[in-house]
């Protein structure tokens, strides 16, 4: 299989320009907002940030992968890309509802939010915006260009207005307001757009619960996975004071610029790996082995660059406040490379071939793994014990994929419960 052909660059070049203007241009205005905010504004952001993130989780439902490979199987089947459509669009927002009464009760319990509700239910409307793209579709029908342009577009006008409107410490709600208001454009035209290549259907409840169903093992890895990732600054928070996870939180920003880097490029190529279960094993594994230099070279060239870097980019990014980051983004700098190979073993090989339910364990326990180190280290090493959680869960995720993957390998078929199924279950 030619991993780098013409309209997988199209489609990495497209999915890059995407990612920067949702991840990585914010990081431009980190500079600014460092200082505007403070350490101890910039944290309260942060949590609120990252717990509405954590929600949206709900909305999102795995539908960035699981619709992904299945829109990747119906290309050329308009009417099955658009009942796929439907049904995933009104499930979504269906979530949203009960997204927003988990959020209802954050405000109720968590004393974080107590005095900032306003800045919790903003940053929730950014957060929900973007898990309602519809960007998944384009990427299973490997048709990108004109999405991602128009994504673009609105995403830099949001991010200017960060400049413009974000004056103290009291504008920090300011910040997902107008990125929010971007995304939520965002999403109406790419649906707009989408109605145009698969004609969109009222759904019935059985298109919905399909959605669900179809949906709801990629929800257990985003869930998952999400407690020992984006949600750090979040757990930290109930831990430790909001400027100790101004700290973290400059650091994780700049580290996960770094590692977002590598989600382009997998997710342009996940769509051809999505289509190989049923393809012989050694060429397989020969894909499989092409992806996997691909990504590691990737990965080890942004770990060296954030964690040599690392002075000199708290220095410019984030101003001599943040000189505690420095460490932080050290370790925080591993990242990249450790999960450029979970993401091969685990999306380039385990899910194609309907191994979910291997999958989705290995990812509960690393959360499981993640929450005692948590609970164990933290309280007692600050912002620094999170770092090592994160990597260690990571280090630990990798080595149960590499184990997975050599079990298949050796068996040459899948283990049982494990065959590959369609969304209803199905053995294929």
């Amino acid at each position: 299989m030619r991993l780098l052909s013409p309209q997988v660059l199209r489609n990495a070049a497209a999915l890059y320009g995407v990612h920067v203007v949702t991840y990585a241009l914010p990081l431009l205005t980190t500079p600014y907002l460092a200082r505007t905010l403070g350490p101890a504004a910039w944290g309260a952001l942060a949590v609120a940030q990252a717990f509405a993130l954590l929600v949206s989780l709900l909305i999102e439902f795995g539908f960035d992968l699981s619709g992904t490979r299945e829109a990747a199987r119906r290309q050329g089947d308009p009417a099955a890309l658009g009942a796929l459509l439907s049904g995933v669009t009104l499930a979504k927002l269906l979530l949203t509802a009960a997204a927003a009464l988990l959020t209802l009760a954050a405000q109720q319990w968590i004393p974080a939010f107590h005095g900032r509700p306003l800045l919790l239910w903003v940053a929730f409307a950014w957060a929900a915006a973007q898990a309602l793209n519809v960007m998944w579709f384009f990427q299973g029908i490997e048709d990108l260009t004109r999405v991602s342009t128009l994504d673009i577009g609105l995403k830099v006008a949001g991010t200017a207005l960060v400049f413009l409107t974000v004056r103290g410490p009291d504008d920090a709600w300011l910040v997902p307001a107008v990125q929010g208001g971007a995304a939520l454009a965002s999403a109406a035209a790419c649906l707009l757009l989408a109605a145009r290549r698969a004609p969109l259907a009222w759904p019935g409840r059985h298109a919905v619960t399909g959605a669900l169903r179809l949906g709801a093992s990629m929800f257990v890895f985003r869930a998952a996975s999400s407690v020992y990732a984006s949600s750090a600054a979040f757990l930290l928070g109930l831990f430790v004071a909001p400027q100790l996870v101004g700290y973290y939180a400059g650091a994780d920003r700049i580290a996960r610029a770094f590692q977002g880097l590598l989600n382009p490029l997998h997710r342009a190529l996940f769509p051809r790996y999505a289509r190989m279960a049923h393809v012989p094993l050694p060429e397989a594994r020969a894909a499989l082995a092409s992806g996997l230099r691909l990504m590691l070279g990737a990965g080890l060239l942004l770990s060296l660059c954030a964690v040599v870097g690392a002075p000199l980019l708290v220095q410019v990014l984030l101003g001599p406040a943040f000189t505690q980051s420095v460490p932080l983004l050290r370790v925080l700098g591993l990242l990249p490379a450790v999960i450029a190979v979970n993401m091969v073993l685990g999306l380039f090989w385990l899910l194609p071939r309907g191994l979910d339910r291997t999958f989705n364990l290995t990812i509960l326990g690393a959360a499981a793994l993640n929450a005692a180190l948590v609970v164990w280290l933290v309280p007692r090493g600050g912002p620094l014990a999170m770092t090592g959680a994160v990597v260690v869960t990571e280090l630990a995720v990798m080595a149960a994929l590499t184990a997975a993957y050599a079990s298949t390998r050796r068996a040459h078929t899948a283990a049982p419960g494990d065959t590959p199924a369609d969304p209803l279950g199905r053995p294929v």
